[in-house]
């Protein structure tokens, strides 16, 4: 038994409100560096929930520190309120059956919900942890992890532990994956199809460079990767091409390996450049590090605690595994912690997103279970 009576009493008390929220939450339009609206939602809640000393930073990030001033082993739990849709203005959303349909329903709009209940949990009871909380509902996951960045920067060096609350249902990310996205532009000659045949063309440029792309060895010892998931360019059928844009994203488990992909990738640039023919860009498109000097044994404690709050709260096995997100944040600077999703929900990322709003119950109870178990940790 993970919980009081005292807590499982409120988590029952407390799902219909938290069902509530959800469906509040989804009707505030939240995309990535526009979170404003949200973010002034979620502090007012607070705020009549009890909360004192909440407030909004500079990046939008809601922060609700709880015995934190003058901690140095600060736990940071922190779910994101951006989405990868654009919209400003509210979308469409139905329920059926308990599922609630709406775009970021699931990702993350689930995840500020519980943080928001279970900070109410801690003021009604004035909860006081030992060595400080932070409540988070941070902005820009799903861009550039500048909100949570925000965060790190600002509680520098003063956090203990880190728990984003975000991902798939019962699956716990506790490696995170470091990437390197580049935009590559190329040109060439081009000309007539016919009348300038074997002039230099740029998709011959691209094609090639992607198949040296794809023969490249991988790194040793973790997971890597490599794709180039973009192509645009050319004009029409019967003109040799004169640009080809093209999007390359590496992967690695492990940072050392990840530099490994990116001086193979720069080799094949400069391959193509010092033949003369064609004139490369390579942009930076953005990167997230990958996994610090993290303290292993207290990794491993959280591993295994989380492993026991699940198998006691949700259904299946935990899967543990690798990913990337605002757990790369913490993680790079040595904070040990966890990624982790605790209520059902599918179609991410498209329209057709959704949650099991009857999930919520046993999310909460799960969720409410891992912070409890920080308070004196």
């Amino acid at each position: 038994m993970y919980l009081s009576q005292d807590a499982l009493d409120y988590v029952l008390s407390a799902k219909d409100e938290l069902m509530d929220l959800e469906r509040t939450l989804c009707a505030i339009p939240s995309p990535s560096h526009q979170e404003h609206r949200r973010a002034a939602f979620c502090k007012d809640w607070l705020e009549k929930a009890g909360a004192k000393g909440v407030y909004i930073d500079e990046v939008q990030n809601v922060i609700f520190p709880i015995n934190a001033e003058g901690s140095s082993r600060l736990t940071l739990f922190a779910a994101h309120m951006d989405t990868v849709f654009p919209d400003t203005e509210p979308m469409p959303m139905r329920e059926e059956d308990g599922i609630l349909y709406c775009p970021g329903a699931g990702d993350d709009t689930g995840s500020v919900a519980l943080v928001l209940m279970i900070s109410k949990y801690l003021i009604s009871r004035n909860i006081q942890p030992e060595d400080g909380f932070l409540m988070v509902c941070n902005t820009c996951e799903e861009v550039d992890q500048s909100g949570i960045t925000h965060v790190v920067d600002t509680y520098q060096g003063r956090l203990k532990e880190a728990y984003m609350m975000d991902g798939l249902y019962n699956q716990v990310v506790n490696w995170p994956v470091a990437y390197q996205k580049y935009k590559v532009h190329i040109h060439a000659q081009g000309g007539h199809a016919y009348l300038n045949f074997g002039n230099p063309s740029a998709v011959v440029c691209a094609a090639s460079m992607i198949n040296e792309i794809y023969a490249l060895p991988l790194p040793e010892g973790c997971k890597s990767s490599y794709n180039v998931g973009l192509i645009s360019g050319g004009t029409t059928v019967n003109a040799i091409p004169q640009t080809v844009d093209m999007a390359v994203e590496l992967r690695s488990e492990i940072e050392a390996n990840l530099n490994t992909l990116r001086g193979q990738f720069r080799e094949i640039v400069e391959k193509y450049r010092k033949q003369g023919t064609y004139e490369i860009q390579v942009e930076d498109d953005g990167s997230l590090p990958g996994k610090g000097d993290v303290d292993e044994a207290r990794q491993g404690r959280i591993n295994e605690k989380i492993r026991a709050i699940f198998g006691e709260y949700l259904e299946g096995d935990t899967i543990f595994r690798s990913g990337a997100g605002d757990l790369n944040i913490p993680a790079s600077r040595g904070v040990p912690g966890v990624g982790f999703c605790a209520y059902k929900l599918g179609r991410i990322h498209s329209r057709e997103e959704y949650i099991d709003l009857n999930s919520l119950e046993n999310a909460l109870r799960a969720s409410l279970a891992v912070v409890l178990s920080c308070v004196n940790d």
